[in-house]
């Protein structure tokens, strides 16, 4: 059995001490696994269990005293002479090294993790050795591993299998100069740029939305992650948008096909969003007919535009990614759709099933949803499309937004890997005190509108802004964006060259 009983004793010792070392999650988090023996996975539970419930001082008395309710777990811990050992390792804690222990006992957990997926975890730590010399020196070069080292030499352990094994009919190369000169003289005749986003400035930012490039535009539950899909998708395809500064039906110069693929919402509930933004009505006064005379003029004229233009809706309630995949190339084989609005990753049954039959082995949440990730970035190259999805943000945003950190992958929920495959990541959050704070000097230049919104992008990859918050008025009743201004991390404002993208034929 691959561990370290005195890491074992010095960790469950200082945390007997000091159960707030268990408090800092980002930098210490132990679970059951990391103790491979059930005494003492019964005594960290109890310590656990203890301090989740509010215990404020825990003892080798308060722990006998919670397993005695237990009768499994108490004989174990009796059996072990569980008194005893609590107070043995509390003598021999030492808190100040606890930093080292505890990186000790997760290096063991991460290898009989490692050898329980079957890979040869001798080949850093053979438990088997006898000869002293040749053990000492096999202990010392392991100490000198960190995690991040384990987990490379096993990273490269399977790229070296990948390459022996793949048989992959995508996988090319070539020499480096080949066709570059066709590449710039198709780059002056059609620059690479894509079509217009719901917003001037992430138009300008991103470069517009451009075929095989994936983006992920993340918020918070009930934050209008679909919403602001349906918005895209009408800028891109409405024959006619009303104007609602001139009282105008402008028509739409650009009339790309579009889908809209939700999870969650009702054909009749996009549809109301949809008439909202063409109309430039608030949705809220379309679903209780709260509208005058003018209003249900504009919204009867907006649902037969929405008939008219090459917007397709669909849903997915519980899917796999070969459903999202069979509905993008129905989409784009029967309705020439090019940009894919697929309006967020989370996991379902199905996802679940699909991905652990496909790897063999049982997966965590936060695995699944990278390999989601991965596969949507591959089905965006594979259909020539434009992918937009979303994430839902984990429990930490809003401390972080109340103190104005900096908003970037790490609050995005199911891990941060998931942005690794994104060409372009951003989350919207509404505008904090702190923000507008910094910012009243901008804002008493004379805006219009005050923001509500801001847009923090922290990925843009192949482009000159990659970290910057686009300050907007956004009417969630219409989903119409009214860019004000943009600044860098530290809301200092920056000069963003205004794009001005125009259809192919004009």
């Amino acid at each position: 059995m691959y561990q370290d009983k005195m890491a074992i004793m010095q960790v469950l010792g200082s945390i007997l001490r000091n159960p707030l070392l268990l408090a800092d999650s980002s930098k210490y988090e132990l679970t059951n696994d990391d103790f491979p023996e059930k005494f003492h996975k019964i005594i960290f539970a109890a310590i656990h269990n203890l301090k989740e419930d509010g215990t404020e001082t825990i003892s080798e008395v308060t722990i006998d005293g919670f397993l005695r309710d237990y009768d499994i777990q108490y004989a174990i811990f009796n059996n072990n002479e569980g008194l005893e050992y609590l107070i043995k390792i509390q003598e021999l804690a030492e808190e100040t090294n606890f930093d080292y222990y505890y990186k000790r006992l997760k290096k063991f957990s991460l290898i009989r993790e490692m050898d329980g997926l079957g890979f040869n975890v001798r080949e850093l730590y053979d438990d088997e050795i006898i000869d002293p010399k040749e053990k000492e020196a096999m202990v010392e070069a392991f100490d000198k591993l960190s995690i991040e080292d384990i987990l490379k030499f096993y990273e490269t352990k399977m790229i070296e299998v990948k390459d022996k094994f793949k048989a992959n009919s995508e996988s090319q190369g070539i020499q480096a100069g080949k066709g570059a000169s066709d590449l710039l003289k198709r780059l002056r005749e059609t620059p690479d740029i894509g079509v217009p986003m719901n917003s001037e400035m992430l138009t300008s930012v991103f470069r517009g939305s451009r075929k095989k490039k994936y983006y992920i535009r993340s918020s918070i539950t009930g934050g209008g992650k679909t919403r602001h899909m349906v918005a895209d998708a009408c800028k891109l395809s409405s024959t006619y948008i009303y104007d609602t500064d001139n009282g105008k039906w402008n028509p739409n110069e650009f009339k790309e096909s579009t889908v809209v693929i939700s999870t969650e919402m009702l054909f009749e509930e996009l549809q109301t969003i949809a008439i909202a933004y063409i109309s430039g009505v608030d949705e809220e006064k379309i679903l209780y007919n709260d509208l005058t005379t003018k209003e249900l003029e504009l919204v009867e004229r907006a649902a037969v535009i929405l008939e008219e233009s090459p917007i397709w809706f669909e849903q997915l309630p519980n899917f796999n990614v070969k459903d999202i995949e069979q509905t993008i190339e129905k989409n784009v084989v029967l309705n020439g759709v090019e940009y894919v609005f697929f309006d967020y990753i989370h996991s379902s049954v199905k996802v679940f099933s699909e991905m652990s039959k496909d790897s063999g082995i049982g997966l965590r949440e936060d695995q699944i949803l990278l390999l989601m990730s991965i596969r949507l970035k591959d089905i965006c190259n594979k259909y020539f499309v434009y992918l937009m999805s979303a994430t839902q943000l984990n429990g930490e945003w809003k401390e972080a937004w109340n103190k104005g950190a900096i908003i970037d992958s790490t609050y995005i929920r199911g891990g941060k890997s998931i942005i690794d495959k994104a060409d372009g990541a951003m989350i919207i959050l509404p505008i904090s005190k702190m923000e507008k704070k910094d910012t009243e000097e901008v804002l008493r230049n004379g805006f219009h509108k005050e923001p509500n919104y801001v847009t923090h992008i922290f990925k843009n990859r192949g482009n000159r802004v990659d970290k910057a918050k686009v300050f907007s008025h956004i009417n969630m009743g219409n989903m119409r964006v009214t860019d004000l201004f943009v600044t860098n991390i530290d809301n200092e404002p920056i000069n963003i060259k205004k794009l001005i993208i125009k259809p192919k034929e004009i």
